[in-house]
């Protein structure tokens, strides 16, 4: 079977972890628990709430687009929030993003 190609883009899987770290923070948002709903890097070091979480997975959320900037410039504290389509892969653990293909997307 072969591909069309004017097909859509094809689809990216999240991994787990992304998905676990997408879903706190979604639900911390909605508690209105805003400061626990941020992914907070420091270096290499990250954070959502409490919990550390691996720059990998941030990596992997930014380059899909799932969560935004929120950090203030040139404090060296890197701040990111869920922007649409990383409540829509919070919610929907079946949702899959499209390749971005050079794309911009907040």
């Amino acid at each position: 079977m072969t591909r069309d190609a004017t097909a859509c883009p094809p689809e990216v899987l999240l991994s787990v972890a992304a998905q676990r770290v997408l879903k706190r923070m979604l639900e911390a948002e909605l508690a209105e628990q805003f400061e626990e709903a941020e992914l907070v890097c420091d270096g290499a070091q990250c954070w959502i709430g409490l919990e550390r979480t691996s720059r990998t997975i941030v990596n992997e959320l930014l380059r899909l687009a799932l969560v935004r900037d929120e950090g203030e410039s040139g404090k060296g504290i890197e701040r990111y929030t869920l922007n649409e389509d990383g409540r829509r892969a919070a919610v929907d653990p079946t949702h899959q993003v499209p390749e971005l293909h050079g794309r911009g997307r907040s």
